[in-house]
């Protein structure tokens, strides 16, 4: 049977005329395979689908009884499915009834509850039975009740709440519409929020996202000692008009943008003058619809239109399509190539409604085998088209659920895309930037994974993802701004700590949760941290690993902590998770002891200063830590410290474990 049933055709012939007659037997339908097989009667691999007893054992029965005729042909047609309530909130062990109707191109609406299927995204919170009878455990948080009829679907949206007994809320200030709408979210859920964090922690946390590093012993004291009211919002718009914010989303989007040398030195102009591109858009804060326009649109060869050298990379047309949802509208859409997406309502011919909008973009390869990739020119063809793989219908470009375009020739219609991705009304483009930013703030998207963006995977808070996207746009697609109104909320300003109510809760932001630091930020701040840089081949003597243009300048360290290979536009190739491999490498490698151990490291240089030992440990810790040394600290490590006689050794032992520390590791 096709894939989902969407070719209910080819489905019917393949019942009805396929397996010799005895798929269906009308005479005595109870014997037919249709029937037998599903009920277990007979084994098969599927299992058991339905009972004999069942409402659906009847229906198919009668069907096959009555001639298992295709039915009248100008029938109805199912048009969407919906479900109530859409949203609920549903107490520990008490149940929601979901109701599904059908609503049919003639204005008919049908209940279809007890056919539809359903299905949740997270069981542990939320249980539904065939009936639609949702019900909640104990766990708190929200998830989807996703239902499935004939390529339709729809969710409800389940909140199951912490019932916690609360005389008043915890104070909550209201910077900006991030806490405006966290603060109704927690409410929702009745989860408490974790009290705002101090300085020491706001800056080491806000320099990492912005800048990519930690902060310098410098300016945590002069930002330390500030007692101005506003100095957490001055710092951010410090750092977002710094080189430092510049080299750290060039990283990123070089990275979501494939810029991929392969090992090949005649790419290496590409590359290096990609980026540079990239990095020179983001600092002089060149709008995000124009940036995404000219690496679409783009023409010539690198040296003219460095943009270009993504199509360097993707090179084929189903990767220009996927690469274009994933990476600016947030859509996995690839399973549509083949087929209609299960669990969205895109279809087949939407996706090659993307691909004609590429159908023009041709090659002319450079002279020589060296220079053919090199010098590669793209340009654009008068014509060119798509056809439906199964029907053979030429499809017209158009957006995802947006009429057909008439393009004419010699036009580019891949500005027509770009026109349909940056209007208000697209429901992707705008929310799949800000939602990627928050998750490069918070380490997990509004919507996560944060590139599968889908109404069966729904925002935890789609209100505050509706409004940042709004204001994003009213911005005209300010990026600095988006990162300015995260990361000055107080939402983003909360501990990491825990409090009794959300230990457990991951959905709601009422803390802020630790993050693992990226490959590039962590050996950056080793080197910051024992002043020993490290050197990339080819590339000046001080070049932090933030600023590497492309994959093949790397090391040992940054494939083993987890930098991604840029194999494809998917932020999951970026691995934060510990591994054993990379706790050996920390604890005993040479590379990482020959920099803390050096005669020139800030270990040496600390353990030959003037002053006591006290002061050295507090500068230390400011150094590598970036917070203030606890007196209890400053008298464990001093009695340590005396204890040895060698003072350099103990103090690139004190250095050695301060960087071995979670607190070191990671941003909290």
């Amino acid at each position: 049977m096709s894939l989902f049933g969407h070719h209910p055709e080819w489905d019917f012939e393949w019942i009805t005329q396929g397996g010799r007659g005895r798929r269906i037997f009308s005479a005595a339908p109870g014997q037919s395979l249709l029937l037998r097989k599903p009920t277990m009667q007979m084994p098969h691999g599927g299992g058991r689908r339905m009972s004999v007893d069942s409402d659906a054992y009847r229906l198919v029965s009668r069907w096959v009884r009555e001639g298992a005729g295709w039915g009248e042909v100008d029938v109805a047609r199912l048009q969407r499915i919906e479900v109530f309530p859409s949203e609920a909130t549903v107490r520990s062990g008490h149940s929601q009834q979901l109701v599904v109707t059908a609503v049919y191109d003639d204005g008919t609406r049908r209940d279809v509850s007890r056919v539809v299927e359903l299905r949740t995204n997270d069981s542990s919170l939320v249980e539904i039975d065939g009936a639609g009878l949702a019900t909640a455990g104990k766990r708190t948080g929200q998830t989807a009740v996703i239902a499935l009829l004939q390529g339709r679907v729809a969710v409800s949206r389940l909140t199951v709440p912490l019932e916690t007994p609360r005389a008043s809320w915890p104070e909550f200030p209201i910077a900006n519409l991030v806490d405006h709408h966290v603060q109704r979210k927690l409410k929702t859920l009745g989860v408490a929020p974790s009290p705002v964090c101090d300085d020491a922690k706001f800056l080491r946390r806000v320099t990492l996202h912005l800048a990519g590093r930690i902060p310098r012993p410098d300016d945590i004291e002069v930002f330390l000692a500030d007692g101005s009211p506003g100095k957490r919002a001055k710092l951010v718009r410090r750092l977002l008009a710094s080189p430092d914010y510049a080299d750290t989303f060039a990283q990123k989007w070089s990275a979501l943008l494939r810029n991929k040398r392969r090992g090949q030195k005649n790419r290496i102009p590409g590359t290096i003058t990609f980026h540079r591109w990239i990095r020179n858009a983001i600092a002089s804060g060149m709008p995000f619809d124009r940036f995404v326009r000219s690496i679409l649109t783009a023409t010539g060869n690198v040296s003219v239109s460095p943009p270009v050298q993504w199509y360097a990379e993707v090179r084929y047309l189903d990767r220009y399509v996927d690469d274009t949802a994933q990476v600016f509208l947030g859509l996995r859409i690839g399973c549509a190539r083949c087929h209609h997406h299960p669990f969205e309502n895109f279809t087949q011919r939407d996706y090659y409604g993307l691909a004609a909008f590429f159908t023009r973009v041709a090659r002319r390869e450079g002279i020589g085998v060296a220079e053919r990739r090199a010098n590669e020119t793209v340009f654009i063809k008068a014509t060119g088209s798509v056809k439906h793989p199964i029907t053979g219908e030429v499809v017209k470009p158009h957006g995802l659920g947006a009429p057909d375009l008439d393009v004419p020739p010699y036009a580019d219609p891949r500005h027509r895309l770009v026109d349909w991705m940056a209007t208000r009304k697209n429901p992707y483009f705008a929310r799949a930037f800000v939602n990627r930013m928050w998750a490069h703030c918070f380490g997990r998207g509004l919507v996560e994974p944060i590139d599968d963006m889908r109404v069966t995977n729904p925002a935890t808070n789609p209100q505050l993802l509706d409004a940042l996207a709004n204001e994003f746009v009213d911005s005209g697609f300010n990026m600095r701004r988006v990162l300015e109104l995260i990361t000055t909320s107080t939402t983003y300003q909360l501990d990491s700590s825990a409090n009794v109510d959300n230990l457990d809760e991951t959905q709601g932001h009422s803390r802020f949760y630790p993050q693992r630091l990226s490959a590039e930020m962590l050996l950056d701040s080793i080197d910051q941290v024992t002043s020993r840089p490290t050197a990339y081949g080819g590339l000046p003597v001080g070049t932090r690993a933030m600023q590497l243009p492309d994959e093949n300048y790397s090391n040992q360290f940054l494939k083993l902590f987890g930098r991604p290979p840029r194999e494809s536009a998917c932020e999951c190739e970026r691995t934060a998770a510990p591994s054993l491999s990379q706790s050996l490498f920390s604890l005993n490698d040479s590379f990482l002891l020959g920099k803390i151990f050096d005669a020139k490291s800030t270990a040496t240089a600390l353990a030959t200063a003037d002053g006591d030992h006290a002061e050295r440990i507090r500068r230390l810790f400011l150094v590598a830590l970036s917070r203030p040394a606890t007196s209890i600290e400053v008298e464990k490590a001093v009695k340590y410290v005396a204890s040895e006689s060698d003072s350099k050794t103990a103090y690139s032992n004190l250095m050695w474990a301060l960087i071995n520390t979670k607190e070191f590791q990671y941003n909290h």
